[in-house]
């Protein structure tokens, strides 16, 4: 059995080694969402949302998803706005509703929501406010089209 091991660990230090920063078609990204401030809350267009995008992509340091933060305070609002690519929510603090092409959602801790591309959705936070984590498979939140249902 040794005569084994020592073969299969000799195998394997002659191996490519796979997975590793210089050979992955993007590199490794660790992000404190504490670190990165807060956007939105501004325009009454969109709601009183804010978010924390953590990961993104650029012309020069492209990505295959977006990855962030939406907060609201009590009765905050994302309104009614579709856009193409699906979109996942996962509840982490508080409650809300997120209304998708007509039918309600329930988002608190612990609960995950698919949003298919080109739905219509919005969302209501509870009277203790809602965060969330979103994400898109797409290369930059920059690149994704908000079409807001008030402005069709």
């Amino acid at each position: 059995m040794t005569a084994e091991l020592t073969t299969l660990a000799a195998d394997l230090g002659d191996a490519e080694q796979l997975h590793q920063p210089s050979n992955l078609p993007h590199a490794p990204l660790a992000v404190d969402a504490a670190q990165v401030p807060l956007a939105g809350g501004t325009d009454p267009a969109y709601g009183e949302v804010r978010w924390r995008t953590l990961i993104n992509g650029s012309d020069d340091a492209p990505r295959d998803m977006v990855l962030g933060i939406a907060e609201f305070g009590p009765g905050g609002r994302l309104l009614p706005h579709r856009h193409d690519p699906a979109e996942f929510y996962f509840g982490l603090e508080g409650t809300g509703m997120v209304t998708i092409d007509g039918i309600p959602h329930e988002i608190r801790p612990g609960v995950a929501i698919y949003v298919p591309g080109g739905a219509e959705h919005g969302t209501v936070a509870g009277r203790d406010g809602l965060r969330f984590a979103y994400g898109f498979a797409a290369p930059s939140f920059e690149q994704i089209q908000y079409r807001f249902s008030a402005q069709a």
